[in-house]
């Protein structure tokens, strides 16, 4: 059994590399790629930077290396429901595009075109078992837009609901290859907060992060240090709570191999 992990910023695999020191990480790389073997499964990391263009681009390069037996999308994610607390967990295994152009539009995949949900459900429900993990709807942003401005724009019943830059394109690559998918966030903001959109301008022209324009950010505008440090205390949170979601995954993930 193989499971790919895929995720934007390198603080999202910081305690999935952390539960996985053996992972070995390539240099010079576009993208972290990363195994460890695992009783009965194999895990593969992957940073992919933000936006369609690099999920593709990381998708692609893991299928020509070793196709994986399931995909998912893990990471960071903005609460659109009441009540969430920083760390909360959330799965689904299909998502929602939401399109910010002049038109607003939200995207899904087709009923009959979504992922093999089956293992991806049998994972979700036997993690919400496990741990205090919920089954959600994850809804993924073209760009970024305020929380009150997505909340107008999705079904007022969908469970709770996370919003994130990355989950939808990674389901419908999974879709057109044929393999089953599960998204898992974690949360790091909640419903009445939004994350300055200059806190997100951390990423060189490829989309992925580097540590030299965060500091040169802060540096140019300190005003934006109290949200900063906030945020980097939620995602410290929401890190540790990602990496032992993952560990349980792996975990029923093997059992389900050994049983098989």
């Amino acid at each position: 059994m193989i499971a790919a992990l895929f995720a934007a910023f390198p603080q999202e695999l910081r305690h999935i590399r952390k539960n996985h020191p053996r992972a070995q990480n390539p240099e010079n790389c576009p993208s972290s790629l990363q195994g460890k073997q695992h009783p009965a499964c194999d895990i593969i990391a992957i940073q992919t930077g933000i936006g369609a263009a690099n999920t593709e681009t990381a998708f692609r390069r893991v299928l020509q290396e070793r196709r994986p037996d399931i995909v998912m999308s893990v990471g960071f994610g903005g609460a659109l429901y009441e009540d969430a607390g920083i760390g909360d967990i959330v799965w689904s295994f299909r998502s929602l595009l939401i399109r910010a152009e002049r038109t607003r539009q939200s995207e899904h995949l087709p009923e009959d075109a979504v992922p093999d949900s089956t293992l991806g459900r049998r994972l979700g429900k036997e993690l919400c078992e496990r741990t205090a993990a919920r089954e959600g709807s994850i809804i993924t942003l073209s760009e970024m837009m305020t929380k009150s401005k997505i909340k107008k724009m999705i079904p007022g019943d969908l469970p709770f609901p996370v919003c994130d830059m990355e989950t939808f394109y990674l389901a419908k690559l999974s879709q057109q290859n044929h393999l089953p998918f599960l998204a898992v966030r974690a949360i790091t903001d909640r419903l009445d907060e939004d994350i300055p959109p200059e806190l997100l301008a951390v990423t060189d022209g490829t989309g992925r992060y580097r540590f030299s324009r965060a500091l040169g950010l802060l540096l140019a505008k300190p005003t934006l240090i109290p949200a900063s440090v906030r945020l980097g205390r939620n995602a410290a949170k929401a890190s540790k709570n990602l990496g032992n979601a993952v560990d349980s995954l792996v975990e029923i993930l093997s059992t389900f191999t050994s049983r098989e």
